[in-house]
Parts: C-alpha cells; structure tokens; sequence
C-alpha cells in the first residue's frame, strides 16, 4: 500500500501516495481499461481522450478504493480539464497519477510513468512525448502544492537527456530505460524533487 520515498524526495505528492492503496499492478489495469473505452484523437500527444464519465466507471470496475484513492483522482481529473469539456489525454492524465501509485524512490516512479504512457510496450519515447509525461507529472504535483518546473525547464530537461543519443532507425525516438538514471541526475530534476524549486501552480511560463 503506497509507497516509500526516497529520502531526498519532500514533495506532497509522495506524501499523498503513502494514503493512496492504488498499486502498479492496478494501475496498469486502469490504464489498459481507459484506453478500451477512450476516443481516438490525433490532436492529443497520446492519441486517445477518454472522458470523465469512463474514467470514473473504469475505476469503479478495477475496485479503486473510494477513499482516498477514487475521491482524489476524481477531483485530479477535472482539474485536469482545464478546457471543461469533460475529457483528457488519457495516457499523459495516467502517466501524470502514477506516482501516486506503488512505486519507491524517484527513478522507479519516472520509469513507471514512462511504462504506463508506452500503452504498446515499445521501451520507446519521442521528445515530444517524454516533455509531455514530465509535464504531466509536474502538473499533478502542482495541484498538491509543490513547487514546479517552468516549461522551459522540462524542455531543458529533456533536450540534456536526447544530446548526443542516438536516435532509433530514422524517428526520433531513444529508448527511455537506461536513460533514467540520467534524467534523474539533471540539477533540474534534483531541485524539483527535493521541493527546492520557487515556482508555484499558475506561475506563467
């Protein structure tokens, strides 16, 4: 039940995971449920949206418990919607909850994101796509108050890690497991996990 953080890691959000009972088995249950039952779009980084109204009945089918896990991704959903039309990416939204799931320290939660967003289990993420599940998880964290990344940190985040790896075949995609550890060396991330940062949610970026 939970997790445990790494004793570098001070954010509310890690507080937060330690109430939670969803685990990463359930997770991944959720996600494989949500992505049944969303809405292909090509205008989302994911290319599925799932409304409101299936994400609820997919928590309810896997048992998430009510409280606090159901309560609080409920209302982690519509804050989510900023446009108000009852719909979200569904694997950013997912990989942005994860680490409220049972995960450890910090480079076990951002491997879990990664593997909750990769839906078709490639072990492949693209800039666009990795800059999106930083956000995510940024964007959640802001809702519990802590501090947060501008974008143009995330984007500094991620271009540290793409220099100088190669990319796969002829995309530009890299193979995101044993780029971890790298990602969570970056001072960026470190003053991000370790509650250092002085932005805060609705800072302008």
């Amino acid at each position: 039940m939970g997790n445990d953080a790494s004793k570098t890691n001070r954010m509310a959000i890690s507080a937060m995971s330690h109430m939670m009972k969803l685990t990463k088995a359930q997770t991944i249950l959720l996600r494989d449920l949500c992505v049944s039952c969303s809405e292909r779009n090509d205008t989302n980084v994911s290319g599925y949206r799932i409304s409101r109204q299936n994400f609820l009945l997919a928590m309810t089918k896997i048992n998430v418990p009510t409280e606090p896990d159901y309560d609080v991704l409920e209302k982690l959903f519509v804050m989510w919607d900023k446009k108000g039309i009852d719909k979200v990416d569904t694997l950013v939204f997912l990989a942005g909850i994860s680490p409220m799931a049972s995960v450890m320290d910090v480079a076990t939660k951002l491997r879990f994101a990664l593997e909750v967003f990769d839906y078709k289990q490639t072990g492949r993420v693209s800039k666009k796509e990795l800059q999106a599940v930083i956000g995510a998880i940024n964007t959640t964290a802001s809702y519990f108050g802590d501090a947060v990344l501008l974008d143009v940190q995330i984007e500094m985040i991620v271009d540290d890690l793409f220099e100088g790896e190669d990319m796969i075949e002829d995309g530009d995609e890299i193979l995101y497991t044993d780029k971890i550890f790298k990602m969570t060396n970056n001072p960026l991330v470190i003053e991000f996990v370790s509650g250092a940062g002085t932005a805060r949610h609705g800072t302008v970026q």
